[in-house]
C-alpha cells in the first residue's frame, strides 16, 4: 500500500490538540503494554495523562514535531524538551504501525535534532525502553552512544534497569 507523502513540522498545539492527545495516549498505551508483556512491570505512568502534558512543549524550551499528512493524518511524533542550559532530552518518539518502516522515525529524529541545534543544545540525550531495538539502532545509527542514566531522566530508579539511555553531541 502507498502512503501519502509526510512533512516533518512543529505540531500545532492549538488546532491539532485532541489528535496529538489521541497519538500520544496511543503511544504510552503501547509502551505500557509492551513493559508489561515483555518485562512484567507496570508502568507507573498513566496513558491518560498523556493529554495534559500537550502544556509543557508549548515552552519555548521544547518543541513537540509531527509526521503528518497533507491533509493532516498524524503519522508520528518526537518531542524535546530541555533539562539544562545547552542539554535536551529528546521524548515521546512514536510511529503509528501502518507507518512504520518507512523512514518516518528517522525523518522525525533528524527534524529533533535540527531543533536541538537551533534551541542552543550542545548534548542531546534520550532513554528508550530495552525493548526497542530498532528505536536503537536508529539512534546509533545517527551518532547516539549509550551512556548511563542521567539526570532529569523521567524513568525512576527502579524502572531503569529496563532502559537504555543515550547521548550525542548536537553537531553530530
Amino acid at each position: 500500500m502507498s502512503h501519502p507523502v509526510l512533512t516533518v513540522r512543529p505540531a500545532a498545539l492549538g488546532t491539532e490538540a485532541d489528535a496529538l492527545g489521541d497519538l500520544l495516549v496511543e503511544y504510552m498505551t503501547w509502551a505500557t503494554g509492551q513493559l508489561r508483556a515483555t518485562f512484567g512491570i507496570d508502568s507507573p505512568t498513566d496513558p491518560a495523562d498523556m493529554r495534559s502534558s500537550l502544556a509543557e512543549y508549548a515552552k519555548p524550551s521544547s518543541v513537540l514535531l509531527v509526521a503528518a499528512t497533507e491533509s493532516g493524518e498524524l503519522a508520528g511524533t518526537g518531542a524535546l524538551r530541555t533539562l539544562a542550559p545547552g542539554i535536551v532530552e529528546i521524548k515521546r518518539m512514536y510511529v503509528r504501525p501502518a507507518w512504520r518502516g518507512q523512514g518516518v522515525g528517522s525523518r522525525l529524529l533528524d527534524g529533533l535534532v535540527d531543533q536541538a541545534i537551533r534551541l542552543g543544545a550542545s548534548t542531546i540525550r534520550l532513554d528508550t525502553a530495552r525493548f526497542m531495538a530498532d528505536a536503537q539502532g536508529m539512534y546509533r545509527s545517527r551518532g547516539f552512544a549509550q551512556r548511563e542514566p542521567y539526570p532529569g531522566t523521567e524513568i525512576p530508579p527502579h524502572l531503569q534497569q529496563y532502559w537504555f539511555f543515550f547521548e550525542r553531541t548536537a553537531t553530530g
